[in-house]
């Protein structure tokens, strides 16, 4: 093989890994953080609810769970809610931050019936409102992943938004109770 052949077939085999390592079709899309970090103001409660691992490797063939990409999927989606104990904690780290919402995003493990499983943080608050949500999203009812009209188990995230009770509602253009 010639120099030029050499050199040709190096810059075609870089420019085909290039590729692969750009398209999106080589693989999916990660989603989420890559590593998940539980809050510095995490308390014990907050430390019962499981972190997720770094990646899921979902598929109906290897673990029985739909994974997000396949070919023909319905997701599952959130059909009924319940509300999240906001934590005194909470409540008292809100007043003192000015912090008027904390958001926690669970990992859920739907089966084909629409009942949530298993539960893994995601994204953590802390001051307990992580175990608050896990608890709460344990009893929301779910619309089953479908592949084909096969009702079929799928993990799915779920963001919780938990609003402290008692900041104040400031509007734009509204005093705020500071005098003119």
């Amino acid at each position: 093989m010639s120099k030029v052949q050499y050199v040709v077939s190096l810059l075609i085999l870089a420019a085909s890994w290039s590729f692969a390592q750009q398209s999106p079709l080589a693989r999916p899309v990660e989603t989420r953080n890559p590593v998940t970090v539980r809050s510095p103001y995490s308390t014990a409660a907050d430390m019962a609810v499981p972190l997720c691992p770094q990646h899921f490797h979902d598929s109906l063939k290897t673990d029985g769970i739909a994974s997000p990409y396949s070919k023909g999927v319905r997701l599952a989606k959130v059909k009924k809610t319940v509300p999240v104990d906001m934590t005194a904690t909470a409540i008292d780290a809100a007043n003192n931050t000015h912090i008027g919402n904390f958001l926690v995003i669970l990992d859920v493990l739907v089966d084909a019936k629409g009942n949530p499983g298993q539960v893994c943080l995601e994204k953590s608050s802390g001051y307990g409102l992580d175990a608050s949500a896990a608890a709460a999203v344990k009893q929301y009812s779910f619309r089953p992943a479908r592949i084909h009209g096969k009702h079929v188990p799928m993990r799915i995230p779920v963001q919780v938004r938990i609003i402290n009770p008692e900041a104040e509602l400031q509007l734009p253009g509204s005093s705020g109770g500071q005098g003119a």
